[in-house]
């Protein structure tokens, strides 16, 4: 070769090398933009929900009733009128009671229950009982009874919740027991009552066979059948001597700034800055009942956790009740709101002596807070509860469902109207309930189904122009349409996962929003809060008190 062929074969590859490096530059340029990198989130999306699909559509929806064959067992639907006045010489009555939901026997494997895991997290130990506690509550109207309990653990089904009920029908016939609303204090490191925590290879190669056999399926999961039993048979003990320990009193209600104790992990950094605290006082001196509401996740144990453990509530309420208090922890609206321990612990401790530590503050901030700073309840409490139909829209969820590893309550609604016949066409459906109580015309106790964005309790969501989707979240907070100072009483009566407000749900794969991988769909919020809003319309309408029962 030539000097000059030489030179021009130089030149032309320096060239080449030039330009290429100036597309690669311009592609990665490309590909760095916020654009880019939405549009691949987005696709990535679209192709692994793509894939959960196909998963789904393989296994077989036999046992899944058609809304018309939905009886819908074990719901309570809370008073049948509201009053606006206590009646004359009413009298508030409470009761309380608790036990411990651990088998004095465990056989078989228990599961850790809030990390997935490969190979799962098999509990190998007890660090401290997981409780149930009940409160039992009337107005002296003569309309009935109220029960609030929560257990501690990481979430309980509407399914699991109604054989709880149903388990209590003579009680609710004879006392005439209105509503009975159970909640999950979310901390995760307890046993699992969910049923996502187990072998997953295993549970899903057994149970894809199993479904197709209907209703006569046994399908497996994270959850211990024992354990189950033990608990909901304990949980009905306990509401069952809560209504006996009733008694007459007074009842207050103070919200104690907390903002310093929590933190939010999510935009747009909404935290519920107050705790709830309302005290049941005795009469005749007995021992004074504290109900906490506060949202921050119980995660302090982290992922390698296998000692069952209630976390940081139950340490709260351990060290309430040994300044004399019965007490209990009621989760809010927590959905990526973490603990702030730091400017409550000291440090060089251990993470139980932390949790502990942690636990201990709060309950000393509870029993010292000044006590003229709680308003007194008049005895009045109007509650209302409403079945909720939501629209499948997580594939993740709906496998897990539809393979019976968690016990969601599905029905399958028909698209195309073909007479009585029951068509192919199909949407799949969770069916869920939420509702509010309303004490004294002054706190409302909004109960909902999952892990709330606290935007959606107290307002603060992304406009338009933040948002994933680039719309509006034109719904109001749920304080504005119950039009009363509010506390939140989370993953109540079921557990379908996180609660996103519909205009910032967005890719599994965008940085912050892991919440959508595990809830019901991105129509979930606007969905439930609609329901609020019929509710408390309803709410407002004179009908008809009759005798409750439970639907059996």
């Amino acid at each position: 070769m030539n000097k000059k062929k030489t030179v021009a074969a130089v030149l032309s590859l320096t060239a080449g090398a030039v330009t290429a490096k100036l597309s690669a530059d311009k592609i990665k340029e490309k590909l760095s933009s916020p654009d880019s990198k939405r549009r691949l989130q987005d696709t990535g999306h679209k192709m692994a929900m793509g894939l959960v699909k196909k998963l789904s559509d393989s296994v077989s929806d036999k046992g899944i009733p058609y809304l018309n064959r939905y009886d819908g067992k074990g719901f309570l639907e809370g008073n049948g009128y509201f009053l606006s006045v206590p009646e004359e010489n009413a009298r508030w009555t409470a009761g309380f009671s608790k036990a411990s939901v651990i088998p004095p026997v465990q056989e078989g494997d228990y599961y850790i229950g809030g990390y997935l895991a490969f190979p799962p997290n098999k509990m190998n130990g007890i660090m401290n009982e997981q409780m149930v506690r009940a409160l039992a509550v009337s107005d002296g109207s003569g309309r009935g009874i109220h029960v609030f309990a929560v257990i501690d653990c990481i979430g309980i089904s509407g399914t699991d919740i109604r054989d709880i009920r149903l388990q209590l029908s003579d009680l609710i016939s004879e006392k005439n027991i209105l509503s009975v609303n159970i909640s999950a204090t979310h901390c995760h490191s307890g046993i699992d009552t969910d049923g996502l925590w187990g072998d997953l290879p295993k549970i899903y190669k057994h149970n894809k066979k199993e479904v197709k056999k209907g209703k006569k399926a046994k399908s497996i999961s994270g959850k211990n059948e024992g354990f189950m039993l033990y608990l909901k048979k304990t949980a009905a003990k306990v509401i069952r001597q809560a209504v006996e320990n009733m008694t007459t009193g007074e009842m207050y209600f103070a919200q104690l700034p907390v903002g310093d104790y929590v933190r939010d992990k999510r935009p747009p950094y909404v935290t519920v800055n107050d705790l709830t605290n309302i005290r049941f006082v005795p009469d005749g001196g007995g021992k004074e009942i504290s109900m906490v509401f506060m949202a921050a996740h119980p995660v302090c144990y982290g992922d390698k956790q296998r000692e069952a453990s209630r976390d940081f509530p139950g340490y709260m309420c351990d060290s309430l009740e040994e300044l004399g208090f019965e007490a209990m922890f009621i989760q809010g609206a927590e959905a990526a709101v973490a603990t702030n321990r730091g400017p409550h612990i000291p440090e060089g401790l251990t993470t139980d002596e932390g949790l502990k530590a942690y636990g201990k503050a709060i309950a000393d901030y509870v029993a010292n807070y000044d006590k003229s700073n709680y308003k007194k309840l008049a005895p009045l409490i109007n509650v209302t509860l409403s079945e909720v139909f939501l629209p499948s829209g997580n594939e993740i969820l709906e496998l897990a469902a539809k393979l019976r590893i968690v016990n969601n309550s599905l029905v399958r609604i028909t698209t195309v109207d073909d007479g009585n016949k029951e068509d192919k066409s199909y949407d799949l459906t969770f069916v869920t309930e939420v509702g509010f109580a309303v004490l004294g015309n002054e706190l409302s106790i909004a109960m909902v189904p999952g892990e709330l964005m606290p935007e959606i309790a107290i307002g603060g969501a992304f406009p338009d122009w933040a948002s994933y989707n680039g719309t509006s979240w034109d719904k109001p907070s749920l304080k504005e349409i119950l039009g009363t100072e509010i506390a939140v009483a989370g993953l109540c009566n079921d557990f379908i996962g996180y609660i996103v407000p519909d205009n910032d749900y967005g890719s599994i794969l965008a940085p912050l929003h892991y919440e959508e991988s595990a809830s019901a769909g991105g129509k979930t919020a606007s969905n439930i809060v609609s329901a609020f809003q019929r509710m408390k319309k309803n709410a407002e309408k004179i009908t008809v008190c009759e005798k409750q029962t439970i639907k059996e």
